[in-house]
Formats: structure tokens, sequence, C-alpha cells
């Protein structure tokens, strides 16, 4: 994805780019998260949850962890372990899953099972 992909796709709004990540994701059949030695990035939302940040495309997952988390590399989740595997997990973990968010931390935090089923 192009420099001038990544910049249009944080142009757009929350909902905007949820939507966007929803058809890619299920188009592509996989999201990206971000990890490093430790495991995956885990980000505190404003409103104190602990979110697994998701998008639907390498490129704009490498760079956004470009400004906070330089060390991390993406990594794919295909939707089916994400749907069987990750959803039940996150839930049962008491974790949620922020979507797309903008360069400056914005976006929509959902409930695991909310987004597996959204992908479904």
């Amino acid at each position: 994805m192009s420099a001038d992909n990544i910049k249009s796709f944080y142009s757009q709004n929350s909902e905007q780019r949820y939507d966007l990540v929803i058809a890619q994701a299920k188009a592509q059949g996989n999201l990206w998260t971000l990890a490093d030695d430790q495991g995956c990035v885990i980000v505190e939302s404003g409103k104190d949850e602990q979110c697994l940040v998701v998008w639907h495309d390498e490129a704009i997952a490498q760079d956004w962890a470009q400004n906070d988390f330089d060390g991390c590399r993406p990594l794919a989740i295909t939707l089916d372990d994400f749907i069987a595997k990750w959803a039940p997990g996150m839930t049962q973990d008491g974790f949620d899953v922020a979507v797309a968010p903008s360069l400056a931390g914005e976006g929509i935090v959902v409930a695991p099972q909310e987004l597996a089923d959204d992908l479904a």
C-alpha cells in the first residue's frame, strides 16, 4: 500500500475505517495486529479498556507501529482463527478490540465477539 493510500485511509472517520477493515478483511481472509517478542501489542483505550489493535492491511499496521511501537512487527490472524480462537479467548480474558485507530489513537473499540460477528 502506498503512502498516499495510507494517508487516505487515515483521513476517513472511525466508522468509515471500521467498515473498510471489515470489508477488506473478509475479502482477504485475515486481520493484522502488532507483535513483539513478548506477544501481541495491547493498548489501553480512553475508557481503561485493554485492547488488541487490528487493521486490514500489513502496511497500515507497520505504519501505525512507527509511532510508539517501533520494535513491533505486523502479525496476520486468519479470520477463521480470530472467530474460533481469538474472540472467545479475548472475551474470557476481558480484552476488547481497537479497530484501525487513527495515528492520534482515535477509533472504534468493540467486544471481540462483536467484531467476530461482523467478520462472519
